[in-house]
Formats: structure tokens, sequence, C-alpha cells
């Protein structure tokens, strides 16, 4: 496997190359193996090596490192710099007496759970790809299939001919953000199934595959991707552990607690994470922020769970993306597969999600004010966000682009460098769900209210700078911005990631990015 995924390597941004290499030469490689050494680690099938290491797991030749909450003895020593309190010392003989007899048994008496892996029936045996030569690669994906239960998006692999696909489903339901409850079952009902798969995906993950199940702005969202030879064996487990999840009590607890500790812990998060949260819950409708969550959280059970899973599976529609070494007739038997695997009823097109954002009224001023959770945090923080516009206007996506090119240096240079507001200081596009902003965010001992001020006069200085810009430095920052985004995706995820994202936004704009799609910005 590690030869497989060495061999059909996608490519990386090359910062991210050219520091991986670095690191690779203070390794002790030979040369020419700069490129594979961190890859290609087993280059052969050594028996002798395996057995000196296994010689080497033995009674005496072990140590046992113990952390938990309650420590039923007493603490001895106290770590130097942070004043950690630990204890140290030799293992009881109890225990040693029964390490050496389980050592001692005969492979009838062993442990029937600790065995060695089963043969693993994700590994992919066809690595095919029929590569074809191909002009002008196929921009956008097309529909393949739609009709009131679903709608699929395909396209065939054509630019990279590597043998992987990647394959997206929303399952796209009002229930889960009727209410902060609804989005609260929702969450444990994920993680619920990711936690089932557990041991069933890390056979998957060896051999080049993955899988997600998470929830986005319209329902749930199932996610796998990898080698496509075995892709549609991981997709039929993760349908029918989703379909058929059997809550378990314990498990339940588990992942009960776990998500009231994961909101908990979200106050002691540093704060210009927190104020960016804030500013998400305000633009887009149905989002509930963690204090809302958290709260009727502890009165969720798990027969609710397990009704609302009913529920949840019951009717919704679903939009399916393929993309990858696959054909349009393997698209729509994933898309079966899928259909008949949950079973749900249609869902009426009245009743889909919209998704919507906040649009501000003109010369609006809006402030929110938090108080910070966690006493031994000195920092503050500030987010100033601009309202823009509608994402749906390419002309006002590329004033707001530009917008971002001629003032991000500037403004670190002016509010981290020279003013030293704080560590945590940058500004930049953000987009919501269906509208645009700009926005400053900083994070320093200084109060938020001072924070903002000096953002506000930043802004006035560079307008100034902006008036007084000559056509040739404008048209130099104009011309950089126009390579960045004509930039081409370096490998198949990105590819889908950038078609997705107007698959689920439903702009649809896929040359966006494209030669087309910032002509007119050309024109600016």
């Amino acid at each position: 496997m590690a030869d497989v995924d060495f061999k059909f390597k996608q490519k990386t941004p090359a910062c991210r190359f050219t520091s991986k290499i670095a690191s690779v030469m203070q390794r002790p490689f030979p040369r020419e193996w700069l490129l594979s050494g961190s890859n290609l680690v087993l280059r052969k099938f050594e028996p002798a090596l395996i057995q000196r290491a296994i010689d080497c797991l033995r009674p005496n030749n072990f140590s046992i490192m113990v952390v938990s909450r309650d420590f039923p003895g007493t603490w001895e020593k106290k770590e130097k710099w942070y004043g950690t309190e630990y204890t140290h010392g030799k293992i009881p003989d109890d225990l040693m007496a029964d390490v050496r007899k389980a050592f001692a048994v005969s492979a009838k008496e062993r442990i029937p759970k600790l065995h060695l892996p089963h043969q693993n029936q994700f590994i992919p045996t066809k690595l095919e790809v029929e590569k074809k030569d191909v002009k002008d690669p196929a921009p956008a994906p097309r529909m393949i299939r739609n009709d009131d239960l679903v709608r699929t998006w395909f396209k065939k692999d054509d630019t990279f001919w590597v043998p992987k696909a990647n394959l997206i489903v929303s399952l796209k339901c009002p229930t889960i953000y009727a209410s902060a409850e609804n989005s609260v079952k929702a969450r444990i009902y994920t993680d619920l199934v990711k936690d089932a798969l557990e041991e069933y995906s890390y056979d998957a993950d060896l051999a080049g595959l993955e899988y997600n199940v998470t929830l986005d702005y319209r329902g749930l969202l199932v996610e796998v991707s990898g080698y496509n030879d075995k892709l549609s064996v991981l997709l039929g487990q993760v349908l029918i552990t989703m379909r058929d999840l059997d809550v378990q009590n314990d498990r339940f607890d588990i992942i009960k607690d776990r998500l009231g500790r994961a909101y908990r812990n979200f106050a002691f998060q540093q704060p210009n994470y927190q104020v960016s949260d804030f500013i998400t819950w305000f633009t887009c409708e149905n989002e509930h922020t963690v204090g809302e969550l958290s709260e009727v959280l502890p009165a969720v059970t798990i027969e609710a769970v397990r009704t609302f899973h009913r529920e949840l599976l019951s009717q919704f529609h679903l939009e399916i993306y393929v993309h990858g070494n696959l054909y349009k007739e393997d698209g729509l038997k994933l898309t079966d597969m899928i259909v008949s695997t949950l079973k749900p009823r249609v869902l009426p097109r009245t009743q889909w999600p919209i998704l919507r954002s906040f649009v501000y009224p003109p010369g609006s001023n809006y402030v929110f004010t938090s108080t910070l959770q966690d006493p031994a945090n000195v920092n503050h923080a500030m987010e100033l966000y601009l309202y823009v516009g509608s994402r749906a206007d390419r002309q006002l996506r590329a004033r707001t682009f530009m917008l971002d090119q001629l003032t991000h240096e500037p403004a670190f240079d002016q509010l981290r460098t020279k003013e030293q507001l704080g560590y945590a200081v940058y500004s930049g596009t953000r987009s919501s769900l269906t509208t645009l902003g700009f926005h400053f965010v900083i994070q320093s001992e200084r109060d938020p209210e001072y924070l903002e001020s000096r953002v506000n006069a930043f802004l006035v200085t560079y307008g100034k700078t902006l008036t007084a810009m000559s056509d040739a430095d404008f048209a130099n920052h104009k011309r950089s911005l126009i390579v960045k985004h004509l930039e081409k995706v370096k490998n198949l995820d990105q590819e889908t990631g950038r078609h997705w994202n107007q698959v689920s936004n439903e702009y649809y704009d896929f040359e966006f990015g494209e030669d087309s799609g910032f002509s007119s910005f050309c024109c600016l």
C-alpha cells in the first residue's frame, strides 16, 4: 500500500512540498530516496527483522504509563518547569506475575480477540486508468439524474488520471435545524455512526479510503474518497450503519458526555476563535449558539435520539456528486445503491432547506459584546465585519477580492507590526451562505473599543493611500490577483472541492476562477 500510495501521490502546494523535503533531508536516507523516503520506509519483506522486533516484547523489557483522574496513591515528585505532580516506581509483583503467565500460555489459551489482522477487503486490486488525450478538460460536472428523489452530478476525471474518486452525498432535511434540540440530536447521531464504524473503517484507512458523516447547512453530509476500486464497499457499509444504527446505552452516554465537554470547552478557546463563531451565528439562518445547544443537551435522552434517527432517515432529498476515475454508469449505480439502501420518501421541493443570510440594512451599525468565561485569559478580541452584498454578483466579488489584495499587507504591517496590537491580527474577505463581507480580527490585551478605533483609523488612512495610488501600481495589484485566481487546481480533491462548493451553494458558477469567470474583472 505504501508503494501504491507513493505511485499515485497527488501534488501539493509548493511551499508544503519544499518544507517536507527539507525535513526529510535531515534523516539518514540515501540521496536518491529524498522524494520517496518518508513514504517507502518498508521497501521489502524481511521476516528476520520482524522477529527481532517481536523478541524485544518480553516481561522484563517494558514500562507502563498510567494516566488517571483519580490516582489511588500519593504524588512523590513534581516536574521542574510546569509543576506537574507525578510518581514512578517498580511494577507491582502481582501484575508482573500476571504478565509472565500471559506470556507462558499456549496458543489455545490465548485471548481470542488478540490475533493477527484478518485479510483487508479494501486493498485495491484494480488500479488501471483509461487515460485519453484531452485538449481542454471539462470545466464543470454534468447532471446525470434529476427526479423528485435525487439529483446526481458527475464528472469523469480528465485532468489528473489517478485511480481515485470522491463521492459526496447531501441529505437535505429541514428537520435538523428546526430547533436547537434537533441540532443536538443530529450531532449525537452522526457521532454515534462514526463511533460504530471505528473498527470497520480502520482497514479502509490503511487501504487509502476515507469517509466522514457530518452535518452541513441543509442536513447530513456523507463523504467517501480514495481508490475507486473498493469505494463502493466502504460506502455500502457506511449507509447500512446509518440506516440500522443500534444506539447502545453505554456508547450514548460516552458520546453525550464528550459533546457536553466540547460545548463547555468552547468558552475556553482563544477569544479570536469565539468572535468569528458569533459572526457566523448572527449572519446565517437556522444557526444555534453553543450556549443554546449546551442548554438543551442534558434533556436529550437515548429514546429521543432513537426516535429522531427514524424520523431523520424517513424523508429527505438527495444531492450527490461523483468525481474521479469512474464512468457515468458507475455514478448511476452508486446513486441506485444509496437510494435502495436508505429508501427515503420524497421530500417536496417546497420543503427543501433554503440557504439564507442576514442582509444588513444600509447605514446599520450593530455591536455585540460577550464576556469571556475563562478568568485566566487576559486577552480581548474584536471582529469588525463590513457587509458588502450578494455573493451572486461577480463584479462585487471581484472588487471585494481586490480590496483584500490591496489591504492585506498594509493592514498587517500597520496593526500588527507597527502598532503591535496583538499576535493574532488578520483581515480579508469573509463569505457567508449568500452574502459577502470584509472583516478585521484582532486579539489583544487592549480593549475591543480601542481595537475598533485603530481599524477605523487604518481604513481612513488607507483610503487616502488608495486615492493617491498610481494606475501602474493598481494594475500590478490587479494582475497579481488575476494570476492567483487563475491558478490551476493541483489535485483531484481540490477540483472536487471547487465543484461541490458551487453545487452546495446552488450558484453553479463553475467557471468562476477560470478565464471566463475573471474576464470582466480584467476590465475594472
